[in-house]
């Protein structure tokens, strides 16, 4: 069950809230919590994005390393950079 709240939106955006969710077959609410689950479904993609790129620094990585370690993956070899330039092999039975 939902709970009644109130969101202050500018009245041009209501209006064409309100204009697509008539298109669409829906209601201003079911329209909103749409928009609504699609933002913090991006939100956290951006957020899994950024420790992404967070890791792959930490880790000295670079785009160019990014189709090696993608076949690497797909053969089970773990590759754990050792130093610059350098890449040990773990997973290589």
């Amino acid at each position: 069950m939902a709970t009644r709240n109130n969101l202050h939106i500018p009245d041009d955006l209501l209006s064409a809230v309100n204009e697509a969710a008539s298109a669409d077959g829906k209601t201003t609410d079911e329209l909103a919590a749409d928009a609504l689950r699609r933002y913090l479904a991006h939100r956290k993609l951006e957020e899994l994005g950024q420790y992404g790129r967070e890791q792959s620094r930490r880790l000295g990585y670079t785009e160019a390393d990014v189709p090696r370690l993608i076949a690497e993956s797909r053969r089970g070899i773990v590759a754990v950079k050792a130093s610059p330039g350098r890449f040990d092999l773990a997973g290589t039975s």
